[in-house]
């Protein structure tokens, strides 16, 4: 009996300083912005690159007996983009981790917390959604580069987005407002030989673009209003994006006029972690995304965003090549 009111007791206190610990980290906007930088530059582009582009094999091409355990049959969702499928999976998967992924069992709490606040991040959750799919065709369609070339706008739009919604006083000093002019020519230098312009992707990229500078000065005044943190704020707003992704996914299927011959039924299933990959990435990407804009003003956190955007271009050209 006494020991286990000993383990319960010492349970207790590692994770009251584990909670305590990332409080803490929470709060240190350098460490929060680099972390996001690195996890994006790195795991975010690879798992959502091999994501749009991947083709299941066929089954005649398999060289062993062996089959994957866990696996998702390809033909399933062959009636539905991957850009959809994509942003489908990312926000039905990040609200999943988001409700819980955490020490407590305080599900229902979360999911309540969700309900009340989804209010206040209709317009952020509708941009979020906006800028994620499009993102995603503008990728699947330019490529790495001319998708990031194309988004370096993003520190001005929010620029001018900030003074025209908050006026002068929430822009930053001079010297953070002179960085953008190189940061955006620093993009646009590093994707000079870019994949060849194509009007869809290019027109998905600016609409990416000016969701994402949208939702870089809404949604730091949506979280203070709702008076949640970063990553609360994120799964409130994946919570509303799911919706409106399960919407169009649903009239892109109703819309389909694709048939499944027996080809695609002979493909191999796709990998579960293949899902899996993208899913973490996303949720890591933008609960980071999140607590880091609480922290900094909105342009900052665009010009932040523009160095985060040029690291994933030099990523994406070293692991596929610039393609």
């Amino acid at each position: 009996m006494v020991a286990d009111v000993v383990t319960s007791e010492t349970t207790g206190s590692a994770l009251e300083a584990i909670g305590h610990f990332i409080y803490k980290v929470e709060h240190m906007p350098q460490t929060v912005g680099l972390v996001w930088l690195v996890s994006s530059a790195i795991y975010t582009t690879y798992a959502t690159n091999t994501f749009l582009k991947y083709e299941a094999p066929p089954v005649s091409a398999r060289t062993t007996d062996k089959k994957s355990l866990i696996s998702i049959p390809a033909h399933k969702f062959s009636a539905v983009t991957r850009p959809t499928l994509l942003t489908l999976f990312r926000f039905g998967g990040s609200l999943l981790l988001g409700l819980v992924a955490h020490a407590d069992f305080r599900v229902m709490d979360r999911v309540m917390e969700t309900i009340r606040a989804a209010p206040d991040f209709l317009f952020p959750a509708a941009c979020l959604f906006t800028a994620n799919f499009s993102n995603a065709i503008s990728l699947d369609r330019i490529g790495i580069s001319l998708t990031y070339t194309s988004k370096c706008a993003i520190p001005l739009i929010t620029v001018v987005l900030a003074l025209l919604l908050d006026g002068p006083k929430a822009l930053p000093h001079g010297m953070a407002l002179a960085s953008l002019l190189p940061i955006a020519l620093g993009i646009g230098a590093a994707s000079w030989h870019a994949p060849t312009f194509e009007t869809l992707g290019f027109a998905a990229a600016m609409l990416s673009a000016t969701a994402q500078s949208a939702l870089n000065v809404c949604s730091k005044k949506a979280m203070t209003k709702a008076g949640i943190r970063g990553a609360s704020a994120q799964r409130v707003m994946v919570g509303v994006g799911l919706f409106i992704a399960a919407a169009v996914t649903a009239i892109e299927i109703a819309m389909s006029k694709h048939e499944v011959d027996k080809s695609e039924k002979e493909k191999e299933g796709e990998p579960l972690g293949l899902y899996v990959m993208a899913v973490t990435a996303y949720h890591i990407e933008y609960v980071l995304s999140f607590t880091f804009v609480k922290l900094v003003s909105p342009v900052t956190f665009g010009a932040c965003d523009a160095i985060r955007r040029l690291c994933i271009i030099l990523a994406g050209r070293a692991m596929f090549g610039g393609k």
